[in-house]
């Protein structure tokens, strides 16, 4: 193909405006696509590139264990994985004209960092507020919300490609639907608008590539590593860019209907693979795929993490317009080997599927790219479409427009138990294992199906009811759980504007906020449900059912009734709200309750001395104890003479510490004082004597 550049090269002299109307940000806080089983965040900060493409070592180095930014299920214990993305645009051999007026064969990078025009967020609902022993455990919502949103929430970006010239916009849909809780739309524009520097960079008509037109094709990774749980609790550390993980796809019947326009979608996908040199387990295996628990045998990676293209076409979003031949390609390659490890023009060919690897290889070990032995560290799975023909002439600009399903399918957290564990003792064998881990590829298959149904219904499904506000308090032998909506109109069904509230429910989970933590000890600990009503006003639930000492995780949830679920995939339905969007992750831990009289309260140490020592806490510099004290009462500290010098007021356990110190932060000085305890009650409220308690503090 030949370039139809003009004989007098013409440039983009006016600059496409920042979009400014509503909150979209040029440097806006992060987004986080939290609202279902998923959790993405979305930060500039984390890696190179904006969020078109984000790639970086950054993610995947020494802290990778808390820097990886894409999480399922988020309520498990480090079940975030590698997640990077690669936008390397493939053009044919005649390449772009650049701004310099250079052709450019192989535009250098491979892989562009990208540089952000805007950001911004919108929710039908505002995250919960989440409250525990009154300290707010998330911080107020920064960005917008609607309650006309499709979806229950959306992030918007665009970043402008300086390499190639291209402006990408980049919408981002997640769902609280229980139907639709494992994936996200990902749905891209790509315009070859000529630029290279962002509106706020002040470019000149130095800064735009000439008018051209260009034939390429566009290939998208999403690369993808099942867990770091996975590899911490299967070789004692984590690992660095997916090094035991690989890549495949396969292509899937569509069940639901999409127009007709697809019968089936091509699936990329992941999954944990062996690791070379693993410790041998107690049954003589050394095959970790799914990566079991070595004590237990608990597959800690059963993740099948992958993406799909749903529509391609040029400039258009219009479902009929879809080119349903493609993808063109979906070639296998390498973040360390071909990304970062080659700059030959054949690099071109593996991202387009045109070398001798293929345009539809299946794993590398299986197409014997490498052998079962070697370890190949990032893997990237391209879904590639194309060639398509782009023109820039003037202001018109042609764009590719492309929607791509990406999610997680998995075998439950039991059968991945019960599988890991007959495994880990010799009633399965390695295969047997190993295919049970597979068949997760079910699930990412039935996601991206109804994803597609979907975005082929506009964004437009049965909605759940948003998720309460919620307060959790540790209490004397109890935990107190309250929640609330902050207006009614979280009552009414977000499209019919019809009241199908029908309940609550409340989840419990013990040990440690996330599922498989270590701080479980093994004990397989879940999230579970505990208490429910119907009654809309009943917003308060007490957990009698409690040990002192242990934590105690909560979450609540809205049920509706099912009555305006008349389209969605199980008309009649009732719909859940998010368990994710509340659940707390600050432990609310009973305690031993106040007694219930109030003259037995004595001071510890009496006497004590001004710093710690003999007659003190050790470590503790001027810590007192005030023990015995009642459920409830108002504390008073007074000097012998009747001074005033400290209130508190107390509720629940039978001690309280002091250090020392006036209402107005003033160390106090040796002397005799007074502890006067006023006002005291027991737990069920019944009014109970005051007492007056001598205490001496010395040098």
């Amino acid at each position: 193909m030949q370039m139809k550049l003009k004989t007098k090269i013409l440039f983009l002299t006016l600059v496409m405006p920042i979009l400014v109307f509503g909150q979209k940000k040029f440097n806006g806080p992060p987004m986080f696509m939290d609202v279902n089983a998923i959790k993405m965040d979305l930060k500039k900060v984390n890696g190179e590139g904006q969020f078109t493409t984000q790639y970086s070592w950054m993610l995947t180095g020494s802290t990778s264990q808390i820097d990886e930014i894409f999480c399922y299920p988020q309520d498990q214990w480090y079940s975030n994985m590698l997640y990077q993305i690669f936008n390397p645009i493939a053009p044919d051999d005649d390449g772009f004209i650049n701004q310099l007026g250079e052709k450019k064969i192989i535009p250098t990078p491979y892989t562009s960092p990208g540089k952000n025009i805007y950001s911004w967020e919108k929710r039908r609902y505002a995250p919960p507020a989440v409250y525990v022993d009154e300290i707010r455990q998330n911080q107020e919502y920064p960005w917008e919300t609607d309650p006309n949103l499709k979806a229950d929430m959306v992030a918007v970006w665009e970043d402008i490609l300086p390499f190639w010239g291209f402006r990408t916009k980049v919408e981002l849909y997640g769902f609280a639907n229980q139907n639709h809780n494992n994936y996200l739309i990902w749905k891209a524009t790509y315009k070859f608008t000529g630029e290279t520097k962002t509106p706020i960079e002040n470019p000149d008509e130095n800064d735009f590539f000439p008018d051209q037109s260009v034939r390429l094709w566009w290939p998208l990774s999403f690369s993808f590593g099942p867990s770091k749980a996975g590899e911490y609790y299967s070789r004692g550390s984590f690992a660095f860019e997916g090094e035991d993980d690989l890549d495949s796809w396969f292509a899937g019947k569509l069940s639901l209907p999409n127009n007709d326009l697809r019968d089936s979608l091509k699936i990329a996908y992941y999954y944990d693979y062996k690791t070379p040199g693993v410790q041998k387990y107690k049954n003589g295996s050394f095959d970790d795929s799914g990566d079991p628990d070595k004590i237990t045998g608990h597959l800690m990676a059963p993740q099948i993490p992958g993406f799909a293209l749903l529509h391609a076409a040029k400039n258009s979003f219009d479902p009929s317009k879809d080119n349903t031949d493609q993808p063109y390609s979906m070639p296998h390659g390498t973040i360390t080997g071909d990304l970062w490890g080659r700059r030959d023009p054949g690099l071109r060919d593996t991202y387009i599927g045109d070398d001798a690897r293929g345009k539809f290889p299946l794993d590398p070990i299986t197409e014997g790219f490498i052998s079962a032995g070697t370890s190949q560290k990032g893997p990237m799975r391209f879904v590639t479409i194309g060639p398509y023909d782009l023109e820039k002439q003037g202001e018109n600009c042609d764009s590719l427009c492309a929607v791509y399903a990406l999610g997680v399918g998995s075998i439950d957290w039991n059968r991945a138990d019960s599988v890991g564990k007959a495994w880990l003792a010799g009633e399965i064998t390695d295969e047997e294992k190993n295919a049970a881990v597979l068949t997760g590829k079910d699930s990412l298959l039935q996601a991206f199906d109804r994803a597609n149904w979907v975005w082929h219904r506009g964004f437009d499904i049965p909605d759940p009811p948003p998720s309460p506000d919620i307060a959790v308090t540790s209490d004397a032998d109890r935990v107190i759980v309250k929640w609330s909506y902050p207006d009614p109109a979280y009552f009414l069904d977000p499209d019919a504007k019809v009241d199908d509230w029908a309940g609550w429910r409340v989840y419990r989970k013990t040990g440690a906020n996330m599922v498989g933590a270590p701080g479980d000890k093994f004990s397989g600990a879940i999230w579970e449900s505990i208490y429910e009503t119907s009654d809309r006003n009943e917003t308060e639930f007490i957990d009698y059912d409690v040990t002192r000492g242990v934590a105690y995780y909560y979450a609540v949830t809205a049920i509706d009734d099912g009555s305006q679920n008349t389209n969605g995939l199980f008309p009649g339905q009732a719909l859940e709200s998010s368990r994710y969007a509340n659940r707390t992750s600050i432990p609310a831990v009973p305690f031993k309750k106040g007694l219930d009289v109030s003259d037995e309260v004595v001071v510890v140490p009496n006497p004590a001395t001004v710093t710690a020592g003999a007659l003190g806490f050790p470590g503790e510099e001027n810590q007192i104890m005030f023990a015995n004290l009642p459920y409830k009462c108002e504390i008073r500290i007074y000097t012998e003479t009747g001074d005033f010098i400290y209130k508190a007021d107390h509720i629940g356990n039978d001690q309280e510490l002091w250090f020392q110190k006036t209402d107005d932060n003033q160390y106090v000085s040796p002397g005799i004082y007074i502890l006067a305890v006023t006002r005291a009650e027991n737990i069920e409220g019944k009014k109970l004597a005051d007492q007056f308690t001598k205490f001496i503090l010395v040098r």
